[in-house]
């Protein structure tokens, strides 16, 4: 199968759907399939580089976030689209809009994904309790972009959930972005202390909601033993740095590759998920799949407390004394949580990229078969 993938931003793996894109890129060519990229600033064999698109003042925010917009080139698209199968888009931008446009003029079938939430936007925009401006942007997204969408790609049952109560139609695929398979389940604990190591990663933005687990530690009965670790890149470090400011343990920021975050994870106790606002959470999935217990958000518009197993996993949003409490809950009996491992290890293996894909094909398929009546029509 030859497939093109259109993406905003795919070269900075910093970004969630960056690293989607790119698993997606990496595990189709490794099965035999021929794949194009289009995407700003992307360059050699396969790839169909794009200028970046400016949006005054959205630019420069965007930016913070390490996220970048494409700027359609009809010409440059359609090359890229000479022959494929099926094209794949990932975000309901300009470029995307137009990709679509370009597929339908040549008679290509496409599929897209729902990964943007709206919140994502107002919870940046720090305008996320305004209701309505959340259903406008998800009528918005509607109506430019998804009415156009006959298959789309649904992260989580949430997604498929809220895209339903916005009365959105076509087909839904409820499809994990699935992780990396270098994240195994770790023989032991690797940690060379008597400190209790806590971990979480995602971006430093709003809607993550790092001071929430920041303040935990704080409040727990073990905060003289404990050591968090804050993996990510984003906007709100220096806030997040001056708000952990006196913990017994000074926090590790900064972000990490691939196999020196696999080292991290290997030496830690639990792996904590504040955000507000998730379409999934890999990096939840990752920590899980190397045997370390989770702490989740109970947030109604986070899909990550999916990978619950029972309610000792799950903490009130934005509550820190009850985070706390679920903290040392855990560290409490450590029994609990060497079985509770081996289990969530387990559970991980629902949610593998080798499966992901698997469905994805399966998905393309039909969408190349019910584009042979669309483009009949």
């Amino acid at each position: 199968m030859i497939v093109a993938l259109v993406v905003d931003s795919f070269e900075d793996k910093s970004n969630g759907t960056s690293m989607t894109c790119y698993r997606f890129y990496q595990a189709l060519k490794a099965r035999g399939h021929e794949v194009r990229v289009v995407a700003p600033f992307v360059h050699g064999d396969g790839f169909y580089g794009l200028q970046e698109r400016y949006i005054p003042l959205v630019t420069e925010i965007s930016h913070k976030q390490h996220m970048i917009f494409g700027k359609p080139d009809r010409e440059i698209l359609a090359q890229a689209f000479e022959g494929v199968d099926i094209v794949h888009v990932f975000l309901p931008f300009k470029l995307e809009k137009v990709a679509v446009e370009v597929a339908h003029k040549l008679k290509v079938p496409y599929v897209g994904a729902f990964h943007l939430q709206p919140e994502h936007i107002t919870y940046n925009m720090k305008l996320q309790n305004l209701g309505w401006l959340n259903r406008f942007i998800f009528w918005w997204f509607k109506q430019n972009y998804y009415q156009h969408i006959h298959h789309i790609h649904c992260p989580s049952p949430l997604i498929k959930a809220e895209l339903e109560r916005h009365g959105y139609g076509g087909k839904k695929y409820v499809i994990s972005n699935g992780f990396d398979p270098l994240y195994a389940k770790r023989p032991k604990n690797t940690k060379t202390d008597n400190l209790y190591h806590i971990i979480m990663i995602g971006r430093y933005s709003n809607e993550k909601n790092q001071q929430v687990l920041i303040e935990a530690v704080r409040l727990s009965k073990y905060k003289e033993q404990i050591k968090l670790h804050l993996k990510g890149i984003g906007p709100n470090l220096a806030k997040l740095q001056k708000c952990a400011e006196g913990l017994a343990h000074p926090v590790d920021f900064g972000f990490l590759e691939p196999k020196d975050l696999l080292a991290l994870l290997y030496q830690c106790d639990l792996y904590i998920h504040t955000a507000d606002v998730e379409g999934e959470a890999i990096a939840c999935l990752e920590a899980m799949s190397c045997g370390i217990v989770p702490i989740i958000s109970d947030s109604k518009i986070s899909a990550t407390n999916q990978f619950a197993l029972d309610d000792r996993s799950l903490f009130k949003s934005n509550d820190p004394k009850d985070l706390a409490q679920k903290i040392d809950y855990w560290l409490e009996h450590p029994d609990e949580r060497t079985e509770a491992e081996n289990a969530y290890a387990t559970s991980a293996q629902n949610y593998t990229l080798e499966d992901s894909i698997q469905k994805a094909l399966a998905m393309y398929a039909e969408a190349i078969r019910d584009f042979q009546h669309i483009y009949r029509s």
